[in-house]
Order: structure tokens, then sequence, then C-alpha cells
């Protein structure tokens, strides 16, 4: 079984906002404003990535949340790149804005899968909400495809709580503790290519083997 608490600091302070995310059963925003409130817990940053399960509506979500060393503004500007989507994320082949219309782009991603599958997509992603992107399948690759980022300033803005939370229906039978695993995995792996990009040299984390990216 995999222990919560890898990739957090072995900190009572560290143990408190574990026991925030989980043992008070928060929401996204709920937490967000409980962390807020918590001058002492924003000056110890999390290493590592906390994965949690939450329904929303009838739709199960694999939440993903991670501190990132950059301002909101900046993860946001990287996120919402379309155009170098590719170059940021090792995950994707291939990315096009199809269309925009009222704050809602319409986006083509390729990507890679397990062995030699391959994803081919379109979302309505939504960048209308402050520092939130919220997307839904058009067409392609799964049956459903949702979810959202939610950036949530830290320490006066100068880091990031960040949100990745997605549901996945494949279109076929496929057990829910696979998929769930699997974006799991993905969001660790977004996660890092994302701190790769935008965090100093000095202080970008990899999740697992917690060592310096370069």
């Amino acid at each position: 079984m995999r222990d919560p608490f890898r990739g957090m600091r072995g900190t009572a302070i560290g143990a408190a906002v574990f026991t925030l995310l989980f043992a008070s059963n928060l929401t996204v925003p709920a937490f967000a404003e409980a962390l807020s409130t918590k001058s002492a817990l924003m000056s110890t940053p999390l290493n590592g990535v906390i994965h949690a399960e939450q329904a929303i509506g009838k739709k199960d979500f694999v939440v993903s949340k991670t501190l990132v060393h950059a301002t909101p503004e900046k993860v946001f500007e990287v996120v919402t790149d379309y155009l170098n989507a590719v170059r940021y994320f090792t995950n994707l082949t291939g990315c096009q804005v199809l269309s925009e219309n009222n704050g809602v782009k319409h986006v083509r991603f390729s990507a890679k899968a397990t062995g030699i599958m391959k994803l081919d997509y379109v979302l309505a992603i939504d960048e209308s909400k402050p520092l939130r992107v919220e997307w839904t399948r058009i067409k392609g690759s799964f049956k459903a495809n949702e979810g959202y980022w939610d950036l949530t300033p830290i320490d006066g803005g100068k880091s990031t709580l960040v949100t990745y939370a997605k549901h996945v229906d494949p279109g076929f039978f496929a057990p829910k503790m696979f998929v769930h695993k699997t974006l799991r995995d993905t969001a660790e792996n977004i996660f890092r290519d994302l701190k790769r990009h935008v965090e100093s040299p000095r202080i970008a984390v990899d999740s697992h083997s917690k060592k310096i990216v370069k």
C-alpha cells in the first residue's frame, strides 16, 4: 500500500496539512481557504504529490495536488500555452487550437499512452475564471474526459498550490482501480514537467526521487 505521507516533509506542519486535506474531508475551495488562514503552514512547502478521489455529481475524479515554487500567473501561463504544450509536457505529441469563442477554446491534443497506443481528442477548455481552467471532451478518444486546473496563491503569491483533477471514462470496460492509478501516474508526470519549466532549477524537485531537476 502506498504511503500517503511519501513526498511530504517529516514535520508536524506537514502532518497538519495532511490532516486538513483528508481527515477534515474539505472540498478544494474549502481546503484552499483553510490553508490561506494558516501562515505557519504556508512557510513550510510540500514536496511531492497528494492524491484523493472525489465524487463530483455522479462522476469520480482523481484530484491531485502539489506545491509549485512559482507564481500562479506563471503557472497559468504555462498550462494555457497550447502553442508550446508539446515542449512543456512530455506525454503530448501534438497540440492545436482549433477555435475560440467567449473564453472557450477547442483544442486538439495528441498524446502517448501505454505501449503503442496513441490518443487523439478535442477538448473544450474554459479559461474565463481567474486562475482556473476547466475542460470537457468534444470528440475523439475516451467516452468522457473532463477536469480542471485550480491555482491557489501561497506564501503571498510567491508559490502556488496546484490542483489537477480529472475524470475519464475510456468507453470500454476497465477496472476503476486501473483507471485511477493511470490518472495518478499521469498527474505526477504532468507536475514534474510543470515544475521543470516554471521553477528555479535549485528548487525544482522530482516528486519521486527528490533530486534536483536540471
